[in-house]
Order: C-alpha cells, then sequence, then structure tokens
C-alpha cells in the first residue's frame, strides 16, 4: 500500500496539467489548479488501494472459508486505508509550498471525499471475499487465476479512469455511478476539485464537489459485498456434497 501511493504521487501532481488545462490563467484558474492537485495529493493511492483490498479479500477467500476471510479481509482493509493516509499526507504536505494558508484537514471538500474514499477500502475487501468465493475454483488454478487477475486490474483501470476523467460534472449516465463502484470514485475525486466553471466570466459553480459521486460509490460498493457474499454462500450450499460409498 505503501509502495502504491509512493508510485502514485507524481502522477497526482501532474494530474491536472496533463489531463485539464496545460496552461492555467487567470485567478480562477490557478486556484483550480491549486486546489484540485491538492485534493489528488491527499488522495494519493486510495483508488489503488481499493483495488487492493478487492484483490486481498479474493485472495483469502481462495484460502479461508467463506466466514473467515470476512473476519480478516475488512480489518486488513482498514489497516490499508490507515498506510495510506499515513504515506500520503506528508508527501502530499511538502508538497503544498505556501500557496494555502488554511491546513489541508481544515478543506472539508478534500476531508469529505477522503473519508468516503477510505470508507470503500472494508467495503471493497468484503466484495472480494464474496468475489473469491464464487471463483474458487478458478483462483486455485494459476491457469486461470492470472488472466482473470488482469482482466479485473484492466477494467478497473478504465473505470476509474472514466471517472478520473470527470469536468465539472458527471457527463456519463448517472446510472453508471450506482453500478460501477470505481467510476464513482473516480469522479468523486475528480469532482471535488473541478466543480466550477472557471471558463464563465465571472466563474460559477457548476458540479456537486463529489457529494453524489462520493454517496453513490459506498452504496454501490455495499451492495456489491452484500450482493456477491450472499451469492457465494448460496451457490455454496448447491454444491452437492459427496455420499460415502
Amino acid at each position: 500500500m505503501a509502495l502504491l501511493v509512493l508510485v502514485a504521487m507524481p502522477f497526482n501532481d501532474a494530474f491536472y496539467g496533463f489531463w485539464v488545462n496545460y496552461d492555467a490563467q487567470g485567478d480562477a484558474q490557478q486556484y483550480e489548479l491549486l486546489h484540485t492537485t491538492r485534493i489528488f495529493q491527499y488522495t494519493s493511492g486510495v483508488l489503488c488501494g481499493q483495488v487492493l483490498a478487492l484483490l486481498a479479500g479474493a485472495a483469502l477467500a481462495s484460502r479461508n472459508t467463506q466466514a473467515r476471510a470476512l473476519v480478516v479481509a475488512v480489518p486488513l482493509a482498514l489497516l490499508l486505508a490507515g498506510v495510506a493516509v499515513a504515506v500520503a499526507y506528508p508527501l502530499a504536505r511538502a508538497r503544498e509550498g505556501v500557496y494555502f494558508t488554511t491546513p489541508a484537514l481544515d478543506d472539508p471538500i478534500l476531508v469529505r471525499v477522503l473519508l468516503f474514499e477510505l470508507a470503500a477500502f472494508p467495503l471493497y475487501a468484503a466484495a472480494g471475499v464474496g468475489l473469491g468465493a464464487l471463483l474458487l475454483g478458478h483462483l486455485r488454478r494459476a491457469a486461470t487465476r492470472w488472466p482473470l487477475v488482469f482482466l479485473l486490474l484492466l477494467g478497473w483501470f478504465a473505470a476509474t479512469l472514466v471517472g478520473l476523467l470527470q469536468d465539472d460534472r458527471f457527463a456519463a449516465p448517472y446510472a453508471l455511478l450506482w453500478a460501477v463502484p470505481p467510476i464513482a470514485a473516480g469522479t468523486a475525486i475528480a469532482l471535488a476539485g473541478l466543480s466550477t466553471d472557471v471558463w464563465a466570466v465571472p466563474p460559477v459553480p457548476v458540479g456537486d464537489w463529489g457529494r453524489g459521486s462520493s454517496a453513490a460509490l459506498l452504496v454501490s460498493a455495499a451492495a456489491y459485498a452484500l450482493g456477491l457474499n450472499l451469492l457465494a454462500r448460496w451457490a455454496g450450499r448447491r454444491v452437492p456434497r459427496p455420499t460415502k460409498g
């Protein structure tokens, strides 16, 4: 988790200039640059940590009973969330310079989106346990385990990037936020910094600063966690037990 934060930090530093506006002009655009970069820096690694929690839950389910895997996966995910904050905070604080007069933890937008993203960690881990229990036979075979992991990571990367590339407001069907948690997670972080139309004169707020996407993230992740575990439990009961001969 610590390594993921370190790897993600340079990407988060350069996100605004590469994906949003490479030549910020005027006070409004400069403020948006600083505010968005601050949010990305302090949330560095959390999106990677969420998929790590999912994979950890699936790995635990492949070697333990479903109940035991849940008992271990949830506190493990909370530990991963704590490590993400512990590593990202001093790195982000060192990058802030003298542009902000208030501490990062006094920014209600940043604090809210960070707390929602961290709260998704145990939900992802629980969903991973359910997914691992459903795919138990495939995960125990190396020939199918690694292709499944690759497809999962590829889908997660594509969905997260869709969310991160939202500008001002969510421009895709809103059902995607509730159906695909990685899209909601990326959108919440993007809109937390980009919910202002800085091209208008004067600039006007047009987004919700990621509130709706954050709520969709937790609701959808919880739904997947509950649904996958119930489905895995139901599927496990339907497996015929061998009879003694």
